[in-house]
């Protein structure tokens, strides 16, 4: 794939059984993905991505409700839209954690020991409501976590009203430094900016980031370039014993 994530997850000791993570694009080629459509997943063949990247089962997706409901799956789901969640972890191998994003954050996570993966879909409203810190917390692993920021819209192209910056300050007050000057009523908001330091605040000091935008990249879907509805799809999970 076309991300820094096999670096990412080469931090984790040595783990056994290993980690695996794959970042789709718009794009179905050697080493890249599939896209993934929240309505019409039947249509567009969602079961390819199984054979394609070696997944441990057919992905199954979340209703995401930009919230901060968080699922630990103690199994594989079974339909599409069992679970009401923005984040997803389990602790057990060979189910696969997936989000769908399309401009907003995906975040993956595991910790030293390897022993759980989690996916976050991380939009505004999700980061208001504290989705990672929640997250962090439930899990709650007594090893040292690391994330993985995936592709977004970046700063320069986020474009917020000013009253969603006091909203999100009045919630968040530390967050000052990732919004730009307000100038006639508008700032520029860093998902980067914002999930990083809701993580330094739960204790989570080493993350990485893709730092590839969704809006000036032809390689990606962005609902605010065109309000494409398609997605893609950052998957997590834990390799069973067997492989």
């Amino acid at each position: 794939m076309t991300h820094p994530i096999n670096q990412w997850l080469t931090q984790a000791d040595d783990p056994k059984p290993s980690i695996r993570a794959v970042q789709t694009t718009r794009f179905l080629s050697p080493n890249q993905a599939f896209c993934v459509h929240p309505e019409h997943h039947h249509k567009i063949g969602l079961e390819q991505l199984t054979e394609k990247f070696q997944l441990p089962h057919h992905v199954k997706l979340l209703r995401q409700v930009h919230g901060n409901q968080i699922i630990e799956y103690q199994e594989m789901p079974q339909t599409h839209f069992q679970h009401q969640a923005d984040a997803c972890f389990t602790r057990k191998p060979g189910i696969v954690c997936a989000i769908m994003t399309a401009d907003c954050l995906p975040v993956l996570m595991t910790d030293k020991q390897t022993s759980f993966v989690a996916a976050v879909h991380c939009g505004w409203r999700s980061l208001i409501a504290g989705i990672l810190d929640l997250t962090v917390k439930k899990i709650n692993s007594s090893h040292e976590v690391y994330a993985w920021f995936g592709p977004c819209i970046q700063a320069a192209q986020y474009e917020v009203d000013a009253a969603f910056v006091e909203n999100y300050l009045n919630q968040h007050p530390d967050a000052a430094s990732a919004f730009s000057p307000i100038s006639q009523g508008k700032s520029h908001a860093d998902l980067y900016q914002l999930a990083s330091l809701q993580l330094q605040a739960c204790g989570v000091k080493q993350i990485q980031q893709s730092n590839e935008c969704t809006y000036l990249s032809g390689n990606y879907y962005s609902w605010r370039e065109n309000q494409n509805p398609h997605r893609m799809a950052t998957m997590i999970w834990i390799e069973p014993p067997h492989q």
